[in-house]
Formats: C-alpha cells, structure tokens, sequence
C-alpha cells in the first residue's frame, strides 16, 4: 500500500496548496454539460481545522462563480473527441472566472466514467490499552491489504469509511480514546487508466493544473446518505451535472 499512499499524499499536498491559496476551482465534465464552480475558501477558519476523511477542514468556503456550457466531445463520462472537450472546458471555466473575477489556476475535476469499480478492505493493528495517535491511525490504514485490480487501473479514492476500538465500532475518529486493537474498513476506487489520463491532459491542455481527481458519482451519494458527524469530517464538494441541472453537494 506504501505506492498507493505516496501518490493520495501527493494528490493531498497538492490539492491543500491550491487551497491555501484561497481559490479553487471544481470541474464536472459530464456527457450532458459542462459545469464549473470557483471557491474562495476561508484561510484561518481552514487552518486550524482538523479531522480524519477525503477533505478534512477543508469545508469553509464561498462560491464566488458558477457556469454551465453544452458538453461536446464526451461520450458515455469519457472523452471522446479531445479538441472540443478542450474549447468546452474553457467555455465553462472562462465564465465561471468572469462571475468571480478572479483567475483559477487549479481545479477538481468530477467525471462519471472510466467503469469504476469499488473494493471493501479492512485491517487492524494493536495499540495495547494506549492512546490512539495518529501513528495508529497509519498503521491501520497500512494494514489494510491491497487487491490485484489488474492491468491498465488507477486507484482513484482510498478513504476510511469507518474505524472500530475493541468492541466500539462506528468511530469517525479514533484520535485520542483508548483501546486495545484498533481496526479500519477502507472504500477503495478504481477507475480504467487510459479514462482518467485523457481527461488530465485535456484539463492541462486548458492552461489548468489538476489539484485532484473524482468520481462525481460517489460524492454525490456520499453527500446525500452521510451523516452530519462525517460532514463535520470532510467531504469533497461535488457538482452533479447530470441532464438539465446542475447541484452542489458539501
């Protein structure tokens, strides 16, 4: 799980810079439309923010601009023509930034396809009657054993979906209390490679930089079934771009 790991860190760094900066962008690029949110995020409420989840903290935030444009060169949540799925993100994108009045240099791009597949993992590691720490917490996460996803597969989301402490099960977070083993069950996500990659280079060839990828779907349905406990946690703000209307999900 160490290569796994290292490139959600990476994706995470990437993506809390872009949102120290202040504004981000999230990008539904859908088969129907084409939608675009800019946000201004709330630099000290954002700061001493804290949680365990996809986005922990990161839910201070305002949107500043809002656009929607005909989707061309997608088909069935995957590009299809990359030239006109190019001048339709930047269609969108431009009128967001218009509305907001200000330049977005990173965004989260949302798409549906790339026939996503979903694995359930879980592991579990002793503390010995000692307070969970945050080291804890990666060890567990370290313990969950990874599939064989096979060939040609990126793994999109691999996030915590529950911790349990001896017999206590349901925990959000773990941090703190006292226990002797504690255990983790772990969503993992992954969607074909060749999906995802065409999708990053359309994006790039629009002048933007990708501060993480998602799969609209799920945080669309994550947003509506999950409790306000694991809001407070963290949950990636979605865009569900599907026929004639456009939603925002926290």
């Amino acid at each position: 799980m160490t290569d796994l790991y290292a490139a959600q860190r990476a994706m995470r760094n990437m993506r809390n810079a872009a949102i120290q900066r202040g504004v981000i962008a999230i990008l539904d690029v859908g088969t129907s439309k084409i939608a675009c949110l800019v946000l201004r995020f709330d630099g000290e409420r954002f700061a001493g923010s804290e949680g365990v989840g996809s986005m922990a903290g990161q839910s201070s935030f305002r949107v500043i601009g809002a656009a929607t444009t005909r989707s061309r060169g997608v088909r069935f949540g995957e590009i299809d023509a990359m030239s006109e799925t190019e001048r339709a993100i930047r269609t969108a994108v431009q009128a967001a930034q218009k509305m907001a009045q200000t330049r977005v240099d990173h965004v989260i791009a949302c798409f549906s396809g790339g026939a996503p597949r979903s694995y359930g993992l879980d592991g579990q590691v002793e503390v010995d009657g000692h307070t969970v720490s945050e080291q804890d917490v990666a060890r567990v996460l370290a313990a969950c054993e990874q599939p064989d996803y096979g060939a040609h597969r990126e793994v999109l989301h691999a996030q915590p979906v529950n911790f349990a402490l001896d017999h206590r099960s349901g925990l959000g977070d773990p941090r703190g209390q006292i226990g002797q083993t504690l255990a983790c069950d772990m969503h993992m996500l992954t969607v074909d490679s060749a999906t995802i990659q065409n999708l990053l280079y359309c994006i790039k060839r629009c002048d933007l930089e990708v501060a993480g990828p998602c799969l609209g779907g799920l945080c669309v349905g994550a947003s509506r079934h999950w409790s306000r406990t694991n809001r407070s946690l963290g949950l990636p703000v979605s865009i569900s771009a599907a026929g004639p209307r456009t939603s925002r999900s926290l």
